[in-house]
This record gives structure tokens, sequence and C-alpha cells, in this order.
């Protein structure tokens, strides 16, 4: 069971929770899309247990499927403002250090606030995209988002600049000085690796450290709940 949880925001579309709130060590946890952080319960516990103060949100269906750029940019900047006032309350209790870990859409929030945040250091990634906007137009789970998206008159590339404050190719450059374990998937269906890998390669270009795992045999479902069973890979990579 999770334990010391706690409702700390009553924001529009996403809720924010606090485990291990006495701890000194924080971890800000950013669910995948559809999920709600009760999945995330053992991965949790293990972080408290290490010592982590986790703090962590998840997000109600309509951040996507209202299909509207400035309604999620909007999501995403009262997000990174939770997440700015959370780490200067934490400062002044003590905290010692800060990382994030995004799974799934939950990494497009994790990279945002570690690109946006100088005292989070290590970030891990499982399972991200390359554009947001190419995956909108190229998965047929969010088609109506696409209809929306032209129905407001945008084109791909119209809606890539639109959400670059959020999508991980632009923001590859503000993690320089970082330290990032990346999982991606060859098999995953949702969030392709064509695209995928392009974040990738832009960790490359702008010579960002990280660590590097590649699924072969899963699809986007298995392989994330597998990189979140591997704890001890992400666990040695937060506490080296």
């Amino acid at each position: 069971m999770l334990t010391n949880r706690k409702n700390l925001a009553n924001l529009p579309h996403f809720n924010e929770y606090i485990f291990g709130e006495h701890n000194k060590k924080v971890l800000f946890f950013f669910a995948g899309m559809l999920t709600r952080t009760w999945l995330y319960t053992g991965a949790i516990n293990r972080l408290v247990r290490h010592g982590y103060k986790v703090v962590a949100y998840d997000f109600h269906p309509g951040v996507v499927r209202k299909g509207d750029a400035e309604s999620f940019l909007e999501v995403s900047e009262r997000l990174s403002a939770t997440v700015q006032k959370r780490i200067i309350e934490f400062e002044r209790q003590g905290c010692i250090s800060y990382g994030a870990f995004g799974v799934s859409m939950g990494t497009l929030f994790a990279i945002k606030v570690a690109a946006e945040n100088d005292l989070i250091k290590k970030l891990v990634i499982n399972l991200t995209y390359g554009s947001v906007a190419e995956n909108v137009w190229t998965w047929n789970f969010i088609k109506s988002t696409k209809n929306k998206s032209l129905a407001q008159g945008y084109t791909m590339e119209s809606l890539d600049a639109k959400l670059a404050p959020v999508s991980p190719i632009p923001n590859a450059a503000k993690l320089s000085g970082k330290k990032v374990l990346l999982y991606l998937s060859a098999k995953d269906k949702i969030l392709r690796f064509d695209q995928s890998k392009q974040f990738k390669e832009a960790l490359d270009i702008h010579g960002v450290e990280y660590d590097y795992l590649q699924n072969n045999k899963r699809g986007h479902i298995l392989a994330g709940y597998q990189n979140m069973r591997d704890w001890r890979r992400w666990m040695d990579f937060l506490e080296k």
C-alpha cells in the first residue's frame, strides 16, 4: 500500500500526491497517459524506503483527448509552476537532492521540469517521444486529437512549433550538465521508435550525458512495465 498519501493540489487536469514527506531526497514522478498514481505503488514505496520524498502527478484523460494545444500547454505551465513552488519549499526544509522520473506521456513533463530547474540533476525517462506533433499525426488512438488540431488550422509542422515548450527534442539542449537514464523500445507502436530515437540523437548532438537501455522484444506497455519492475537499474542510477 502507498503510505503518507496526501492530495496537495486541486488544479484542473492533474493531481499531486506526496509520499515520504519527511525524507530529504526529492523525486518528481510523472505518470503515463490514462494511468493513475496507485499503479506505481511498488516503485514509489521502494523510493520512499530508499529515503526519497516522492512528489507524484497523474493526469485527466482530457489533457490529451481535448485536442487543444493551448490547453495542453496551459496544463504543462501550471504543472511546471507547481514543481518550482515545491522546490522552493523543499529547499527551506533542507532537502539535499532533486530528480525527475517520467513514464510515457509523463516524460514530457519530467523532461520539461528538469530542463527548467538547475537543482534537478538526474532524470529517468521510461519511453518517450521525439516530436509530440508527429505522434499526434501518426498514432490512430488519438486520431480525434489530430482531427481537432486540423480543425483549428494546424499542420503537423505548425503544431510542432506550438508544442516546442513541452516537446522532448527542443528541450534536449537544456539537459546539458544533467545525467539521464533513457529507456526506448524498438518494438514500440505507440511512441514509435523511428520517432523517439530522434530524442536520443538530440541528446548526442548536445553532448548530454546519458545511460541507454533499448528493449528489442516488447512493445510500449510491456516494455514500460518491465522497465518499472527492473527497479535496481533505475535506483542505482539515482543513487550513484
